[in-house]
């Protein structure tokens, strides 16, 4: 596109999105901006300054050879953690094939997402084992945006915004929407502080996520299952500029993150168990009370014990999984923090059963403790009786 780039038109009050057909089968080593282009001309899509693409990141995958196979669902989890940085949440779930263990993670990239955004869906193969081919995220989606925004715009001859999508849960709402995980030539952030709202007041924290309400927008009318994996979006010419825009300026930093780990996975990791130390609940919740049970002793068991003393008793499950016991360990109790045995042994039994009341906690149980006591009163060991506890919002 030669001479200077147009002015963009500015937003206006409609808002209009069309799923671009035509696009052929995308495999490895394809020029995606060439197939892009080649299906808006063969179709008589017009295309207009501040108009912006939304391309699926799957499109943008196949397009870089970024497939894997797995042989079944245990490598296919594998392959999750290897494309992620962390995990927020894991459950199990039972299926007809044997137990699978979807994972809500964060991506090198920044967004939390089920599976790391690994999609299995639409990619030709798959067995009853879990296995077959995977597709990866985009290694930098911002790159392949601005790459794609550079390649476009100069074959339409027009200035664009472009948006790399991908779908995603949410917190507190069912279903999933897409967002922004690349963004190139649009304002990512719409910042309205300091802006007055219709009373006149000026704003102080409202800030809205563009590119997530235009890819959520373009999802209406396009989708991979329908053979429409990208679309036009007309109508917010005033966030499209020459270049600049990253999907990155979306993703919350760490330290700000409220949300950062789910309920059960942050009292694992406050009692010193690290996700893998423990296989995840189970999603419908239908675990039975002895596997609730045993799964609560074994994050108590592998979790860092910050109080002396805990290491005098010894905890087994008892009646079906409706009583745990604690009694002295078979070794005699020594000091390790050079007090009196006894007393150490003393504080630890009641941080071992308060540690016990928080693991069972994030199972829905709770438990009333008897204590036993010797005559000279020290502590003999504790009964949990557990029962179901009502979660409560």
């Amino acid at each position: 596109m030669n001479g200077p780039a147009p002015t963009p038109p500015p937003s206006s009050r409609l808002l209009t999105a069309y799923a671009i057909p035509g696009i052929r089968q995308i495999s490895p080593g394809d020029d995606l901006a060439v197939e892009i282009s080649w299906a808006i001309a063969n179709n008589r899509v017009q295309i207009k300054d501040g108009d912006i693409l939304v391309i699926a990141s799957k499109l943008v995958a196949k397009a870089d050879g970024l497939i894997r196979t797995t042989a079944d669902r245990t490598e296919f989890e594998r392959l999750v953690t290897e494309h992620s940085i962390g995990t927020v949440a894991a459950r199990t779930f039972h299926t007809t094939a044997g137990a699978a263990t979807v994972a809500i993670t964060r991506t090198p990239h920044g967004t939390v997402q089920a599976a790391s955004g690994l999609d299995r869906s639409n990619t030709g193969t798959r067995d009853s084992t879990g296995g077959g081919s995977v597709l990866l995220q985009p290694d930098d989606p911002d790159a392949a945006a601005e790459q794609l925004r550079a390649a476009l715009s100069d074959r339409l001859g027009a200035q664009l915004g472009i948006v790399i999508s991908d779908s995603t849960s949410r917190p507190w709402r069912a279903g999933v929407a897409d967002i922004a995980i690349g963004a190139a030539g649009i304002d990512v952030l719409d910042d309205q502080r300091g802006r007055p709202d219709d009373s006149g007041r000026r704003q102080g924290v409202t800030v809205r996520a563009i590119a997530d309400e235009i890819a959520a927008a373009a999802d209406l009318v396009k989708g991979a299952a329908r053979g429409l994996p990208a679309a036009v979006v007309r109508g917010m010419g005033a966030h499209v500029r020459t270049g600049g825009g990253s999907a990155r300026e979306l993703v919350r930093d760490f330290a700000e993150d409220w949300f950062r780990y789910g309920h059960v996975e942050a009292v694992h990791r406050s009692l010193g168990c690290q996700r893998l130390d423990v296989a995840p609940a189970s999603a419908d919740g239908d675990d039975d009370i002895l596997t609730k049970v045993s799964r609560a002793l074994a994050v108590v068991r592998r979790g860092t014990a910050r109080t002396p003393g805990q290491s005098a008793w010894r905890m087994r499950v008892a009646g079906a999984g409706g009583q745990i016991l604690i009694s002295p360990a078979d070794t005699p109790a020594r000091s390790s923090a050079g007090g009196h045995p006894l007393i150490e042994a003393t504080l630890g039994l009641g941080a071992l059963v308060d540690r016990l009341q928080s693991a069972l906690w994030c199972e829905d149980l709770q438990a009333s403790t008897q204590y036993t006591w010797a005559d000279n009163g020290s502590p003999t060991g504790a009964r949990l009786s557990i029962e179901l506890a009502t979660p409560q919002p």
